[in-house]
């Protein structure tokens, strides 16, 4: 186990280099049918997710879509979906005439499902306690975006967007809870001629930061990644937005320092949010600090005889009180680090196109987080089939360790558990046409929770994004 000196100082020290951040429910323990102890009660809740491309120049928009492109929305560490790569694209003219008033609007809806194929249970009967064992849709979310140019009134540069969700699932348990809320409501700005940028407001940090998704892209990237630390920690993500300042400034050409400032989501995560701030409104919830987190990085995209790499890294630092193992209180905090690097390129033409590899770190202290270390490896290709050259390939390794003092606290006298849960996830993300991605996939997930009963799960994954 990684040993990290204590000293609030050190900590402050760790998030003035960058921070990390995640909501994650410790799993508890439910009593079966036959009487023998179960671990059930608070698991891990995944954050939401819409949707973006891969790359900036995946699909290059044609220049009728420009001003369109331009409304969409800004800030993310990630490019935002083309116009071009939508259903509606400007069908109808609803775009144009809301463009014609500084309006843009972006509607996304994401559906999936997830199953054991195996059922390796050893005859288990009692409640659902891990996605796959039932049939489990794990995110459905329909979520509305809309934008606002202020260069309509003079302040160029200038944007502002709100947005509100729908999401549902079958397993709120684990994967929050079944809610609509008002997703952001922030303002955004442009500065020195796009080397600094910020934005203020009710904001949702997952894509803000850290660069969770394979390949960078919300649409066909979803499948493999099981980084939860930084939500653990009270990182804001969909449908969870919090006040926040993030501050961006591009040093060169690559290099860039991004640092935020957000109200922390409440140990617990979202459920916990949901419950003392159901609509998501509220500027303070009960039992909650602020929240820092601060990433560097250094983004080369791709471009002809240049391949892509994206390193970057931080950390995050939290003044909420969460409750240690040993019943004391304390802060919080955790660091992270990952680089994706394009290995060929196969199309001069679409420089993005080839195989790519990357690997990301977390880290969050034991005393007082039950998931307290991630690894991830990922192999994956874009457009390596000739004639679909938006399809992503993914294979994906993670492994979470379990803090051990939460193990202790959390399993019966006498009775053994797992120290981490190891998974491989194979995928293909299909583009059926702009704006539609179908992405089976299949995953072996070795100790799919802590207790021994349970066998390896063979899961079977089916995802559908659809941009309007």
């Amino acid at each position: 186990m990684l040993r990290i000196s204590s000293g609030r100082a050190l900590r402050r020290g760790l998030v003035a280099s960058s921070a990390l951040l995640a909501i994650a429910s410790t799993p508890a323990l439910a009593q079966s049918k036959d009487g023998e102890v179960e671990p059930a009660a608070r698991p891990t809740t995944q954050p939401a997710s819409t949707s973006a491309l891969p790359d900036a120049s995946a699909v290059p928009a044609a220049d009728r879509f420009k001003r369109l492109d331009d409304l969409s929305l800004k800030g993310w560490d990630i490019p935002y979906p083309k116009v071009a790569d939508t259903i509606l694209a400007d069908h109808g003219g609803v775009r144009d005439a809301l463009a014609d008033i500084g309006i843009g609007i972006s509607p996304i809806n994401t559906f999936n499902l997830q199953y054991d194929i195996l059922q390796n249970d050893r005859g288990y009967r009692g409640p659902q306690l891990y996605n796959g064992q039932n049939v489990t849709r794990t995110n459905t979310t329909l979520s509305l975006t809309a934008t606002y140019d202020l260069g309509m009134i003079g302040l160029k540069g200038g944007q502002l967007a709100t947005s509100f969700s729908l999401v549902n699932n079958s397993f709120p348990a684990v994967n929050g809870p079944r809610k609509l809320r008002f997703g952001r409501l922030h303002y955004y700005q442009e500065l020195a001629d796009g080397r600094v940028d910020f934005k203020i407001g009710y904001i949702d940090n997952a894509q803000e930061f850290l660069g969770t998704n394979v390949g960078g892209s919300l649409a066909t990237g979803n499948l493999g990644p099981q980084a939860t630390i930084p939500f653990q920690l009270g990182l804001s993500y969909g449908g969870f937005s919090v006040p926040a300042f993030n501050l961006r400034v591009k040093m060169g050409k690559h290099f860039y320092n991004k640092a935020g400032i957000q109200r922390s989501l409440p140990p617990g995560g979202g459920p916990v949010e949901n419950e003392l701030n159901p609509g998501g409104f509220h500027f303070r919830v009960p039992g909650t600090g602020v929240l820092f987190i601060n990433e560097v990085g250094y983004n080369r995209p791709s471009s002809a005889g240049t391949k892509s790499m994206w390193v970057r890294g931080g950390g995050i630092y939290n003044t909420t009180e969460f409750t240690a193992y040993n019943g004391s209180r304390r802060d919080n905090w955790g660091g992270f680090i990952a680089v994706d690097r394009q290995l060929s390129q196969i199309d001069g033409e679409k420089p993005f196109r080839g195989l790519y590899a990357g690997a990301t770190v977390n880290y969050a202290p034991p005393q007082q987080n039950f998931y307290t270390q991630y690894y991830e490896a990922r192999l994956y290709g874009i457009g390596l089939l000739q004639n679909r050259p938006f399809d992503l390939a993914s294979l994906v390794t993670t492994y979470n360790k379990y803090s051990p003092a939460g193990l202790r606290v959390n399993t019966p006298e006498g009775q053994r558990n797992y120290p981490g849960t190891f998974a491989v996830i194979g995928s293909y993300a299909y583009r059926v046409r702009a704006g539609i991605y179908l992405q089976p996939g299949v995953g072996v997930t070795v100790h799919p929770i802590y207790s021994p009963r349970f066998k390896p799960a063979l899961n079977g994954y089916l995802g559908l994004v659809t941009l309007f």
